[in-house]
């Protein structure tokens, strides 16, 4: 998103949020109340005010992304496969209580953020733009071990 212009990034797509960084803040902002869920604290606030509002430049973009990014690997860190088997208890929308285990609930994450990716790499197709190749190898050859 910083190699396009901001306005080609916020302009109105009518996708399943307004814009591409919309879309984007969307999947940060679903991997963060996930992690934060199943940590046992507050998720109030994760989704509240306006992406303009709160994300008004690339910078505040990649800042949010950094710390939703941190905060999911500290978690990761900790997590001992048989804390990934077990089940978590958590209210669902109308207020019904469900389980999940730790494991089906990160793959969850995982998949709302594949489903966004793809959204996105959509939209620069239509506006002409090269979709950067991205893929979890990628990534993990180009992180810090």
């Amino acid at each position: 998103m910083a190699e396009i212009p901001w306005k080609t990034v916020t302009e109105n797509v009518g996708a399943s949020f307004d814009s591409i960084r919309d879309i984007f803040v969307h999947s940060l902002q679903a991997e963060r109340f996930w992690i934060v869920r199943l940590q046992g604290k507050s998720t109030e606030g994760i989704y509240g005010g306006e992406f303009s509002a709160n994300f008004p430049n690339i910078d505040s973009v990649k800042k949010y992304s950094d710390e939703v990014e941190a905060e999911t690997n500290a978690y990761l860190a900790k997590l001992s496969d048989e804390k990934l088997q077990s089940l978590f208890e958590y209210k669902v929308r109308d207020g019904s209580k469900k389980q999940s285990a730790i494991e089906d609930i990160l793959m969850h994450i995982i998949e709302e953020e594949i489903h966004h990716r793809g959204e996105i790499m959509c939209i620069y197709w239509q506006h002409e733009i090269e979709a950067p190749y991205v893929s979890y190898t990628q990534y993990k050859l180009q992180s810090p071990p």
